[in-house]
């Protein structure tokens, strides 16, 4: 009978080990940022029927003009809300390059096809991010040799497929709106598997698996890794913020100061074809905290604005934004963040054509 060497056995403990020790640091993260503040809002919501005032227009009925001061307020209103999940966005992200098993993320999620990006989109069900926040683990899930499609699934699932945020538009929009969002979500996700299913990778889009059930960690020096795992995760968690934080930082402030112009166009225009895409495109830019659209759009039907219009931002205002596309720029290619972009955009039509077929 043939024996497994104990240097291999030690190895396969050891990734156990280390898995286990990613997923509780991510279950403890996402029970502190996510779970339990969601378990505690939902059932106010349900009493309430609201959550809060809209980030678009903050304190008025109409989004502010261009200012820094709007800007500034903008950004202050919304790291607010955010902060928790961005500070585990970075640190999951910190622990996927450590602690997960290169092989095992290859096996899960590291070719181009149906059940790879399939997968993906699953595994952003409990995480509940918006695009920005679950962007440092997307980041690092690329440089371990995820695959474009399951990426890609993975972030924008987080804020497309997020049940959480169904509970809030349920509770506040109504089962009708909630319908909508939904159908939308998923068919952003189903648009993805079918993008995937079948390409011919590109160099770097995905990693072949080894056979070896073991792979030796390396240094970028290509020797084996020998630095104490607490320096490197350090060292991981402190380069993925300064590269991630000061660009995104500042364009939120920059897009939170434009908000005025972005959206004030397609209010003034009320109906029709170029208010709706007037908001696709706002949508797809703006970051806002997760369930941000609800009282988004909530704001926008009180002031009048037909549903059709409003509901472009069921979609487009969570899905993507430019700071989270800014942030993940170097780790897929422009003509598949151009496409993402653009599908976004397309899908915030097709939902506002979907609000007027159902009556909203």
């Amino acid at each position: 009978m043939a024996t497994v060497p104990t240097g291999r056995v030690a190895d396969r403990h050891r990734e156990l080990v280390a898995f286990g020790a990613f997923v509780a640091i991510a279950a403890g993260l996402l029970a502190w940022a996510k779970w339990w503040p969601y378990a505690v809002k939902i059932p106010k919501t349900a009493n309430t029927h609201a959550l809060g005032s809209s980030i678009l227009t903050g304190t008025g009925s109409v989004p502010p003009g261009f200012s820094l001061t709007s800007g500034l307020d903008f950004a202050h209103t919304y790291f607010l809300a955010i902060w928790p999940a961005l500070i585990a966005g970075l640190v999951i992200g910190a622990a996927v390059t450590v602690l997960v098993p290169k092989t095992w993320l290859l096996r899960t999620l590291g070719s181009d096809g149906r059940a790879s990006t399939l997968r993906g989109g699953l595994l952003s069900l409990p995480t509940m991010m918006c695009s920005c926040c679950a962007a440092p683990v997307v980041v690092c899930l690329r440089r371990r040799g995820a695959s474009i499609g399951p990426a890609l699934a993975f972030w924008m699932g987080n804020p497309a497929l997020n049940p959480a945020v169904l509970a809030f538009s349920f509770f506040v929009l109504g089962w009708q709106w909630t319908a909508l969002r939904a159908v939308a979500g998923v068919l952003l996700i189903a648009s993805l598997v079918a993008f995937t299913r079948g390409r011919t990778p590109g160099v770097g889009d995905s990693l072949s698996v080894s056979t070896s059930p073991v792979t030796t960690e390396m240094n970028s020096a290509g020797a084996p890794e020998t630095r104490p795992l607490a320096v490197r995760f350090a060292t991981a968690f402190g380069g993925l913020s300064l590269r991630l934080l000061p660009e995104y930082l500042l364009l939120v402030v920059v897009l939170g100061a434009l908000r005025g112009p972005l959206f004030t166009s397609g209010i003034a225009m009320q109906a029709g074809i170029l208010a709706v895409l007037s908001f696709a495109v706002a949508g797809t830019l703006l970051p806002i905290p997760t369930a941000g659209e609800i009282p988004a759009v909530a704001a926008l039907l009180t002031l009048g604005l037909s549903a059709p219009v409003a509901a472009t931002l069921l979609i487009t205002l969570p899905a993507l934004s430019l700071p989270s596309v800014v942030m993940v720029r170097r780790d897929f290619p422009a003509r598949v963040l151009g496409a993402a972009i653009a599908g976004v955009v397309a899908l915030g039509l097709l939902t506002a054509v979907g609000a007027a077929v159902i009556g909203l």
